[in-house]
């Protein structure tokens, strides 16, 4: 009788399924979702034991758990997994579904010897989300979500250690509630770092309210609040970088999940140089590589997430290095979520593919902040400065400005077409670093700042200071005319361009939001004179405009 030759596919199976017997190791589904809604991040669940105790000395470095996906378009993602147990037992896959109707998969798990596949359908369902916030293609200075189509209006929160181990899930919630109440759609908060008030060095950088914030508790927070954010198991400065501290990383899963609920963003800033953490990882190592790859495999598929590389990264990292991360991150992320990288007043990645979106810091006065804005405006990516000055009591910009300083320099900014992010340092008490809910009066009135714009089809309108003497302009003209007198008194508006039309002419109140009548205006040059010498916004819209 003549043999019959196996095939090369076939003798693969055969010394896999010999592999996984010679291991006496079971790779099996505990979850296996058969249908998702669109936008949803749906969760695959698989199980790995062996006979005589834990499978892997390393789940972290010695298995891996990958997806590959087949929409419904013909589209093919390749989805990566996590461990999520210690002991290697246990390993996640989130996928996030993004067009209605089937998607068939196929999961490997591979190990030294190792390699199991699992297969079936997903069936992707309508559901009433609005998707992840996306840059708007047609107008790349704004953001849409990729659902709805609706405009993002962009109004960001500081929270940096809002994981700190000082806050309970309970406080968590707390800081996401007052940011509804206040109107904030989006937090960033830090995955890991130390803080500075721990470690034995002195500097001259004199922070608001703190003189010498190496030895002062944290940007001055209160006692206890500003701790480590253990990543990894291990002790401060002696973390196995190897391994990833799981509980840890729940807690950052449930942070998530809650914005989510509450309709906010959730940009995740991976690393922060206080203390040295990034050195003692190490620049493009493979612990720096597993970090990233982690954490993007992790919370990708959150349709409310974006990525920050690394808040003020350029005191640790440069250019080359951002634009290497920044393309790994995009490469590890099937999902395509916004991500960008924080650093002062110069952003680098401008021509870079994989930056979505322009981060500043810079403070000044509101001519200066606004100036600022515009130098970005002729690059087509939305622009943030994140930190135009915290909220405190001081009659100067910068960290710790007053309320007035705060919501003058965040109007300045988003008269130039861009979007900017509060913090809150009332008192020189750090509620933005330690992840809590403050005091601070400008929080509110910024509010008033989103519901203002949301009004408008802002997306549509464009840099005009030509059009007054004094502030700033934005508008679609003859169509629509935004000005914004940061210090009142008398101003000329030109409004030639709207020919023979009637003139409606409303002031708005940046403090309260409130509405009053504005001036008679004609069509032509007009000199007007603010309600009061605090700052106005002056809202002119053409009658029945064609």
């Amino acid at each position: 009788m003549t043999k019959k030759l196996l095939s090369l596919p076939a003798i693969a199976a055969v010394l896999v399924c010999q592999a996984l017997a010679a291991a006496g190791i079971d790779v099996s589904f505990v979850e296996q979702p058969k249908a998702a809604a669109c936008f949803d991040a749906s969760k695959f669940v698989i199980k790995v034991s062996a006979e005589g105790g834990p499978p892997f000395k390393n789940p972290f470095t010695d298995a891996e758990l990958t997806g590959t996906f087949e929409g419904p378009d013909g589209a093919s993602l390749r989805v990566a997994g996590f461990c999520d147990s210690q002991d290697g037992s246990i390993y996640r896959l989130r996928f996030c579904p993004r067009k209605v109707g089937i998607y068939k998969y196929s999961l490997s798990f591979r190990a030294e010897g190792v390699e199991k596949k699992l297969a079936g359908r997903l069936i992707c369902e309508p559901s009433g989300s609005q998707g992840p916030v996306v840059v708007d293609p047609n107008n790349p200075k704004h953001f849409i979500y990729a659902g709805s189509k609706k405009h993002f209006y962009h109004l960001g929160y500081t929270a940096y250690h809002l994981l700190d181990t000082s806050n309970d899930d309970s406080q968590i919630e707390a800081v996401i509630d007052y940011c509804i109440r206040n109107g904030f759609n989006k937090i960033r908060f830090l995955l890991t770092g130390y803080p500075r008030d721990t470690d034995k060095r002195t500097s001259t950088d004199v922070e608001y309210g703190v003189a010498d914030p190496w030895k002062a508790p944290n940007y001055g927070s209160e006692p206890g609040q500003v701790n480590p954010l253990p990543a990894w198991p291990g002790r401060p400065h002696n973390y196995d970088f190897t391994r990833f501290n799981l509980a840890h990383w729940r807690r950052i899963d449930r942070a998530v999940k809650l914005m989510r609920q509450k309709g906010l963003v959730a940009t995740c800033i991976i690393t922060i140089e206080k203390q040295d953490l990034p050195k003692e990882y190490g620049q493009l190592t493979e612990h720096e590589y597993r970090l990233y790859r982690y954490a993007v495999a992790r919370l990708a598929a959150f349709d409310n997430v974006c990525f920050d590389l690394g808040n003020e990264h350029n005191e640790f990292r440069d250019k080359s290095w951002g634009d290497i991360m920044g393309a790994f991150v995009k490469k590890c992320d099937p999902f395509a979520r916004l991500a960008s990288a924080h650093g002062y007043d110069q952003f680098f990645y401008t021509d870079s593919a994989w930056a979505d979106f322009i981060i500043t810091q810079q403070y000044g006065e509101p001519k200066e902040v606004h100036q600022w804005a515009l130098k970005y405006y002729p690059t087509p990516k939305p622009y943030i400065n994140e930190e135009y000055g915290y909220e405190g009591s001081l009659d100067k910009s910068g960290h710790g400005q007053s309320a007035d300083r705060v919501r003058k320099s965040h109007w300045s900014i988003a008269m130039a077409g861009g979007y900017a992010t509060y913090g809150d340092w009332s008192n020189g008490v750090s509620y933005f670093y330690m992840g809590h809910a403050g005091p601070g009066k400008a929080a509110l009135q910024l509010k008033h700042l989103r519901s203002f714009f949301e009004k408008l089809p802002y997306w549509k309108l464009t840099p005009h200071d030509e059009l007054a003497t004094s502030g700033f302009c934005l508008a679609k003209a003859p169509e629509q005319f935004v000005f914004y007198f940061p210090t009142g008194g008398p101003v000329a508006v030109n409004l030639e361009s709207v020919g023979e039309k009637t003139l409606a002419a409303d002031w708005f109140d940046p403090r309260t939001g409130s509405y009053v009548p504005g001036p008679s205006l004609h069509a032509g040059k007009d000199t007007i004179t603010c309600p009061s010498p605090e700052d106005w916004v002056l809202y002119v819209k053409p009658v029945n405009p064609k």
